[in-house]
């Protein structure tokens, strides 16, 4: 593998923007908001259950 390049202020400053930038799009609202009516759903089943899907939902966004 190649050196590991270190992340100085811009690169931070760069993310920042692309993240805010992400947050106000429609897209990132219709999935949050989506995620909300998964959230409604969610009490009916077990703890372990769950966790499980919220494990799937997190692999998913990788």
């Amino acid at each position: 593998m190649g050196e590991e390049r270190k992340i100085n202020r811009w690169d931070r400053r760069r993310a920042n923007k692309r993240l805010r930038r992400l947050k106000d799009s429609e897209k990132y609202k219709k999935i949050e908001s989506s995620l909300d009516t998964v959230n409604i759903r969610l009490p009916e089943l077990t703890e372990k259950q769950k966790k499980e899907i919220e494990g799937d939902l997190i692999k998913k966004r990788k």
